[in-house]
C-alpha cells in the first residue's frame, strides 16, 4: 500500500480527503504546524485548520496551544479505536432507520413477476441460502462444482434439514456428491441430462422458487464470474422451476444414492 492507498483507506473509514492527508501527514511528522503539514500532506496551509479542529474533535488529534498552533496525532491504537467505533456506530444507525423506512413505500405499479439477478459467486451463494432457509417441503440444488457447496450454502441446507424438509443434491460431477457425504441424499445426473449451458447451480426450493446460475465463460476458474437471476412466489418461477424439476428429478429416482 502508498501513501494514495491509505488515504482513501481513511476516507472509507469516514474522513473526509483533507483529513485522511493531514492525519497521514502528522503520522509521518509527529507533530508540526500548519504549514510543516501543509507541506508534508499536500494540502493547503488554509485548508490544514479546519481538517486539523475535525480530526481534533473525532479525538484523533491532540492541539498544543502554542505559537503557532502545533498538532499531533492520538497513538494509532486509539486512533483506530476511534475510528472503527465510530465506523460501527454509523452503519448501526444507519441500518436502524433503514429498518424503520423498509416497506413504507410500497410502488403501486404490478411487480409480482420480478426476476432479480445476483452477480458474483458470493453474493448469489448468500441468496441462495436466504431462499433455502424459507423452505417449508423441499430443497433441490444441482451443482456443478464443489465450490458451489461452500459453507454458506451447506449450513443452509443443513438448516433446512433440520426443520423436516427434504433436502436433495444432484450433479454429473462426481465430487459434488462426494462433498456431500451422506449429509442429505444425492443423485446423478446422466451426462445425456446434463445440460452443457455453462450451467453453475440450480435452486429449486418449494413449489414457488428457483435460482439459476451461470458462469459468464466456460470452465470453473477463479477468474469466471458467476451471474444468477431468481425469482419467488410468481408464475415465471413456478412454470420454469416445473420445468427444471422435471429434467433434473424425472429420471433420475433410480440413480439415489
Amino acid at each position: 500500500m502508498d501513501d494514495e492507498g491509505a488515504i482513501d483507506g481513511l476516507k472509507r473509514l469516514g474522513l473526509t480527503a483533507y483529513e485522511a492527508r493531514v492525519f497521514l501527514g502528522l503520522q509521518k511528522l509527529g507533530s508540526g504546524t500548519a504549514s510543516e503539514v501543509s507541506e508534508v500532506a499536500d494540502v493547503p496551509r488554509s485548508q490544514v485548520y479546519g481538517a486539523a479542529d475535525s480530526l481534533e474533535a473525532r479525538g484523533l488529534v491532540e492541539t498544543q496551544q502554542s505559537t503557532p498552533t502545533v498538532y499531533r496525532p492520538v497513538s494509532l491504537d486509539r486512533a483506530r479505536t476511534r475510528l472503527l467505533d465510530q465506523l460501527a456506530e454509523t452503519g448501526s444507525k444507519t441500518f436502524d432507520y433503514l429498518d424503520t423506512v423498509q416497506g413504507t413505500k410500497v410502488p403501486t405499479d404490478e411487480r409480482s413477476e420480478a426476476l432479480w439477478l445476483v452477480h458474483g459467486t458470493q453474493s448469489i451463494s448468500s441468496r441462495a441460502a436466504e431462499l433455502v432457509a424459507e423452505a417449508d417441503e423441499q430443497v433441490f440444488y444441482a451443482a456443478s462444482d464443489v465450490s458451489m457447496l461452500d459453507d454458506t450454502v451447506l449450513d443452509a441446507l443443513e438448516g433446512a434439514d433440520e426443520a423436516g424438509a427434504t433436502v436433495i443434491v444432484a450433479s454429473a460431477n462426481p465430487a459434488v456428491r462426494e462433498a456431500v457425504g451422506s449429509r442429505f441424499t444425492t443423485v446423478a445426473i446422466p451426462q445425456e441430462r446434463d445440460p452443457d449451458v455453462g450451467s453453475a447451480r440450480v435452486l429449486l426450493v418449494d413449489e414457488d422458487t428457483m435460482l439459476l446460475g451461470v458462469y459468464s465463460e466456460t470452465g470453473v476458474t477463479e477468474d469466471v464470474k458467476e451471474v444468477a437471476f431468481w425469482s419467488s412466489e410468481t408464475t415465471f418461477a413456478a412454470v420454469l422451476g416445473g420445468f427444471l424439476r422435471e429434467w433434473f428429478t424425472e429420471p433420475l429416482e433410480s440413480t439415489n444414492t
